[in-house]
């Protein structure tokens, strides 16, 4: 079975399945979470800068209003062409896919908790 290949989505042309980012025209693919439980539930957010912080109180890129989020809960940084989720030092943690993670390279699909909120990690 031949592998699908990797198409700009801004000038349409072939990229290398290595490339982060169209050496063409710039374009790079966008992240985004979608969230599907809790106080932003049918909102999206794209990942558009290098850290995107999580947390119940302003300064934060989302603050969420949830009793059970910590003030600075977590934050996710592009890593490598990849996106990385990591605790920032929460009392109730963070869970992807249901398990309890201090950490995690965040793959498509992931199912993200933070308090009662839930959010699906998506990648163009």
């Amino acid at each position: 079975m031949a592998k699908k290949q990797k198409t700009c989505g801004g000038c349409k042309r072939v990229m290398l399945p290595v490339w982060t980012k169209c050496l063409f025209c710039g374009w790079a693919p966008v992240a985004r979470l979608e969230f599907i439980m809790g106080p932003l539930a049918s909102q999206m957010l794209n990942l558009t800068e290098e850290v995107t912080t999580l947390g119940s109180v302003a300064g934060n890129t989302v603050v969420l209003a949830d009793p059970a989020v910590s003030r600075k809960h977590a934050g996710i940084r592009r890593v490598d062409g990849g996106y990385e989720l990591a605790d920032l030092g929460s009392t109730n943690g963070i869970y992807v896919n249901g398990r309890k993670t201090p950490k995690k390279m965040l793959d498509q699909g992931d199912i993200i908790r933070i308090g009662n909120t839930e959010a699906v990690f998506k990648r163009e």
